[in-house]
């Protein structure tokens, strides 16, 4: 039985893959598609519409800029699980751009 539609589970990037947290919070995390598709968890058959950040398609194109997989991540402002563990969240193309250079991977 799915559930209804009733708050929206917002984008982020692990290790160069698109996710998102269930907006149950019943702790799953799923692998979203491209962006406009909808959530759907796994776990306790949450539905969803995804917030995705504006700049999506230039976010993963920095991202992947990265030679090591798990370097690829970006939070969305007050992700709670980069607030938890002390990371950058809500950086913009710029920041992630600037980030890069300060590891010395360049375009």
């Amino acid at each position: 039985m799915a559930t209804l539609l009733t708050t929206r589970a917002r984008a982020w990037v692990y290790s160069g893959a698109w996710v998102a947290d269930c907006p149950a919070a019943c702790g799953n995390v799923e692998a979203l598609g491209p962006p406009g598709g909808g959530y759907h968890c796994g776990y306790c058959g949450r539905l969803a519409d995804v917030e995705w950040p504006d700049a999506a398609a230039d976010i993963m194109a920095v991202l992947s800029l990265r030679p090591i997989p798990h370097t690829r991540n970006w939070f969305p402002p007050s992700h709670d699980l980069a607030l938890r563990a002390g990371l950058p969240h809500g950086q913009s193309v710029v920041e992630l751009l600037d980030e890069n250079a300060e590891h010395g991977v360049t375009v």
